[in-house]
């Protein structure tokens, strides 16, 4: 499956897979820069973002699965593993959300979620 920068997905053999995830780009074989997205504003890094950062349906008309409930951005680049697939697409982000992501995580050091989660804890 080709992922597109801004796309959303769930991994099917991610242990945390409560978390959407954002495709940002490739880094290498086996794994690729994101974005996690969380409902929960239990860290005051998490940024709130707004509804007109998702897009509602794909270009067939069909509803996406994921939209904007309060949902929050995870303040850093994460480093996604391949072995997580298969993935499943649950959303996308539009033009304006892809540069409201960038422009806050752009300046952070891509790491693991097991890295950044325990730097949390």
């Amino acid at each position: 499956m080709k992922m597109n920068k801004g796309e959303i997905f769930f991994g099917k053999n991610n242990l945390d897979g409560r978390h959407p995830i954002v495709y940002l780009r490739d880094n290498d074989k086996n794994f690729f820069i994101g974005a996690m997205l969380t409902t929960s504003d239990d860290y005051p890094n998490n940024i709130l973002m707004a509804e007109e950062h998702f897009k509602k349906e794909d270009p067939k008309g069909e509803k996406y699965e994921l939209f904007f409930k309060g949902t929050y951005l995870i303040a850093t680049e994460l480093i996604k593993r391949d072995e997580w697939k298969p993935f499943r697409k649950v959303g996308e982000l539009t033009d304006e959300g892809i540069r409201f992501v960038e422009s806050k995580i752009s300046n952070t050091k891509p790491k693991l979620w097991e890295d950044y989660r325990n730097v949390k804890e």
